[in-house]
């Protein structure tokens, strides 16, 4: 016996999707009175018959959903159709609230904002005084938040430290007994992927941010929802804010890295025995890695490519290899995921260069990855980065800081931390250290990794040369680029 074809529609994504019949696809999202179907599915007939007895019947439906269903559909005058506007004129009204469950699949940005308005009228949060609170999904180890905790608290903030999976579960219990001011999230962390967390909060009245610290194209590749356009975001490397723009993001602005001197000062234990040494701390690749890019490729073709390209002046970041991968997309679906292979691949090959002209007195301390790489390399464990590496930066002669190609402009903490210690740092050339004096970033930084030899000698051969840079730099950046000021940025953003 043949199976019934389903009707296939595309969603928001404008990709097919088979629209599914029967009563375990509608589910029941509790409440009193009437039912208020939120989408009636391709049979609103059947509908109408699995709650036959359950009062009166009212429906709200998605019109992008409505424009592609045969127009053999028929909605029964039994039904009492409301449009979305008009909920906020039915705040007394009680519904039984019936969801056809692959709304949620289909069209995210349409119906969550209305799921949330209709959960949030049956809780007494609206009663709750908001408090000058902010939430930071994660945990106390989790990338930034003790920084930020300590930052926002500066500014006279009360800070919560929120699993992001609780705040996803238990987002109205969590709402019933604090009203917060703000959600700040690193990398989408604490929001899922349909936006249900973020319009949940939105129409609570909290404002919610998004710090990028990452390439944000990887961020967003596995939202298949739009609703990401709508949260408020601040990227780390500026070349991404007007991509992001162009794809319809509304608010979105360059937030650089920072540092914490409270963590990282001079004042901390010496670490002895690098006086003399030339440091990188860091991990050979990114965790996780594997699974990330599962299915992506980096041929012969593409490794020799890089090469090249290094070897003429050019580091293949993200944005060349988009021009040479023509990419047309960033967002939806994962194709981005595929140039960004290559470009990790291709900072694989720049960081082990920089790291081979680095010199004999060269000290790596980081994953078992770099032993793969550098076979004569004095490679150590890696160490905590709150207790130990302060020390390093501060007691090392030379710091070493390779940039992620994934970040065409971007900068990494070594930017901010090592000098925050009282240390040195040469760093590779991006158009993020625009951010600094032009004429501290020409003494320190470098294009190729072919011009390293001569800059690490000069330095190593005038350690008073490197102690007025460190002295220059420091006092650049504790006064303008501390977390502290990026939570007085962050304020002005969301205000």
């Amino acid at each position: 016996m043949q199976r019934p074809q389903r009707i296939r529609i595309k969603n928001e994504s404008e990709k097919l999707q088979s629209l599914p019949e029967g009563k375990e696809y509608f589910q029941d999202l509790g409440g009193d009175g009437d039912i208020l179907f939120l989408g009636l599915g391709p049979n609103p007939c059947q509908a109408l018959e699995l709650f036959s007895e359950e009062g009166k019947a009212h429906y709200i439906e998605c019109p992008d959903f409505e424009k592609q269903i045969p127009t053999v559909r028929k909605i029964s005058n039994k039904f009492t159709r409301i449009n979305p506007e008009e909920l906020d004129a039915l705040p007394e009204k009680n519904f039984r609230l019936i969801l056809y469950t692959p709304n949620k699949r289909l069209f995210p940005s349409f119906w969550e904002p209305i799921i949330s308005k209709l959960a949030l009228q049956k809780t007494a949060f609206f009663s709750k005084i908001k408090s000058k609170t902010v939430w930071i999904p994660g945990n106390d180890n989790s990338l930034l938040v003790p920084e930020l905790s300590r930052a926002f608290a500066g500014a006279d903030f009360t800070y919560r430290v929120i699993a992001p999976d609780a705040m996803q579960r238990d987002l109205l219990s969590l709402l019933n007994q604090e009203r917060p001011e703000i959600i700040f999230s690193i990398n989408f962390n604490g929001l899922d992927n349909s936006g249900e967390t973020y319009f949940m909060l939105r129409e609570a009245g909290v404002k919610v941010v998004v710090w990028m610290v990452d390439n944000p194209f990887h961020i967003i590749s596995g939202i298949k929802s739009e609703y990401w356009k709508e949260v408020p975001m601040l990227v780390t490397d500026e070349w991404f804010v007007n991509p992001l723009k162009d794809l319809g993001a509304k608010k979105v602005n360059h937030l650089p890295l920072a540092t914490d001197p409270e963590f990282f000062n001079p004042d901390v234990p010496e670490y002895t025995g690098l006086e003399n040494r030339t440091v990188f701390a860091g991990r050979s690749s990114f965790p996780k890695k594997d699974t990330f890019f599962a299915g992506c490729s980096f041929s012969t073709q593409d490794e020799q490519a890089a090469i090249k390209a290094i070897a003429n002046g050019i580091k293949p970041d993200f944005e060349w290899w988009a021009k040479r991968d023509e990419l047309t997309s960033f967002w939806p679906g994962k194709n981005v995921r595929d140039t960004g292979f290559k470009t990790e691949q291709s900072g694989t090959i720049w960081r082990t260069q920089a790291l081979d002209n680095a010199g004999t007195n060269l000290t790596i301390f980081g994953d078992k990855g770099w032993r793969e790489l550098l076979t004569n390399a004095d490679i150590r464990p890696p160490i905590d980065y709150f207790t130990v590496l302060p020390a390093i930066y501060a007691g090392a002669a030379i710091t070493l800081n390779m940039t992620s190609p994934l970040l065409p402009n971007g900068l990494t903490q070594r930017n901010f931390d090592v000098w925050s210690a009282g240390g040195f740092l040469l760093t590779d050339y991006t158009p993020g250290l625009s951010i600094f004096p032009e004429d501290l970033v020409a003494e320190c930084s470098f294009s190729k990794p072919k011009d390293l030899p001569a800059l690490s000698d000069k330095f190593h051969a005038n350690p008073r040369l490197r102690k007025a840079l460190s002295k220059k730099w420091r006092e650049i950046i504790l006064k303008d680029h501390t977390y502290r000021n990026r939570v007085i940025n962050i304020l002005d953003f969301i205000n």
